[in-house]
């Protein structure tokens, strides 16, 4: 045997023998003092160390742990009440005009989306004989008038009676009236704008043929336009004709206008009421049946302006906020939306003033006690909204 091999056997019976000797000798670590059984608080019993330190208090219900909220003083301003709803934008004259003769088209003289004017030459339909109708019955008016004064002229001299007078006159009124009408249909083959408007749709193209009443074209006066609404029954009171109105359209662009018509009879099914609202479109840049929002000044009533966060629901499903009253109680108050954005809300139907609870208010319900912890006033509903919610904590008082 080596002495390499002989050293590596020595090593290990002496590792072997220490080991053995901390598992044969030593104290039972866990007998550290003597110990007795004692019930907790659900009455079972447990090991109790007499060594150990006893509390000099027990909890009891008086100091139990109570929520933490965050809380900012509000006081209600007079705040302008602004009826909102949503509508949409209608021309104030909407025409279809349709043909008044059977006849073909053969001449255009507006294109679909053009402007024009009253008078413009819309269609023109084929004269045919219609021309010649007219000139037809003008030679006979002028020769119903030479009879007509001739009777007249015998009758004086008793050479023809009254009643051949009259029947001359009859005759010729009689021809007057059919050259009235065929002018009228020779007029009628010129089709032209009844007002200043836009061609808005023009289905009658050259070669048509168009009998009595088929369409020619629909003609729209845009300018000025209208935005048209249909108002709750619970709101139609507050709304009167030469109230000023804030128009916002679809596309964001905004326009203020007069309230001009409001209706007095509802919509069988839907009860609304419908109000119109007109602006101005003199460039024409508003498109009839735009999506849009109407703003109503309604009159003014006190509110809160808060952030938006701070609205919560109760067990009732009720909308409203959390403040604190009495005793650092919690209460819950229903709240009226009267406008406002992302930023910040008016709210009302609240006391003038109240400690609003802006932060913890979802961790607690009604007639809790909480610790209150005050931010001040000034502090912006901005600010509320933005500032990041504490983290729930508990303070045995």
């Amino acid at each position: 045997m080596n002495a390499s091999r002989l050293i590596a056997i020595v090593l290990a019976v002496g590792a072997v023998l220490w080991l053995g000797s901390g598992l044969l000798g030593g104290d039972d670590p866990a007998e550290t003092g003597p110990t007795s059984a004692v019930e907790n608080a659900d009455g079972a019993q447990v090991a109790k160390n007499d060594d150990a330190p006893v509390p000099t208090t027990s909890p009891s219900a008086g100091n139990a742990p109570h929520a933490s909220v965050r809380v900012r003083t509000s006081e209600a301003v007079e705040h302008v009440d602004v009826l909102r709803i949503s509508g949409r934008t209608e021309a104030v004259v909407s025409v279809e005009i349709r043909a008044q003769v059977d006849a073909m088209v053969e001449e255009i003289g507006a294109i679909k989306g053009q402007r024009v004017k009253k008078g413009d030459l819309l269609v023109k339909l084929a004269v045919e004989d219609r021309a010649a109708r007219v000139e037809k019955a003008r030679a006979l008016v002028a020769q119903r008038e030479l009879e007509n004064s001739a009777a007249k002229s015998l009758a004086e001299k008793n050479y023809r009676s009254k009643t051949g007078v009259a029947e001359t006159k009859a005759l010729l009124e009689e021809a007057r009236a059919d050259l009235k009408l065929a002018q009228i249909e020779l007029n009628h083959t010129e089709i032209r704008a009844p007002f200043d408007g836009v061609v808005e749709n023009r289905p009658a193209e050259i070669g048509d043929l168009l009998s009595v009443n088929d369409p020619v074209a629909t003609l729209i006066q845009a300018d000025p336009m209208l935005v048209v609404a249909h108002v709750p029954e619970h709101s139609i009171g507050s709304v009167q004709t030469g109230q000023l109105a804030h128009i916002t359209l679809f596309d964001g662009r905004e326009a203020d206008g007069v309230v001009r018509y409001v209706s007095q009879a509802s919509d069988n099914s839907t009860r609304t009421y419908r109000v119109e609202v007109e602006i101005d479109n003199t460039d024409l840049g508003i498109p009839d049946g735009m999506t849009s929002e109407l703003q109503i000044p309604i009159g003014t009533k006190m509110a809160h302006r808060v952030a938006p966060s701070v609205l919560t629901l109760n067990d009732e499903g009720q909308v409203g906020v959390r403040v604190i009253v009495d005793d650092n109680k919690v209460a819950f108050y229903p709240i009226e939306l009267q406008g406002g954005n992302r930023d910040g809300i008016w709210i009302g139907g609240l006391p003038e003033k109240i400690d609003l609870i802006v932060v913890g208010h979802d961790w607690v319900k009604e007639g809790a006690t909480v610790e209150v912890s005050r931010i001040e006033t000034g502090d912006t509903p901005e600010g509320l909204q933005n500032m990041a919610p504490a983290p729930k904590e508990t303070v045995a008082r």
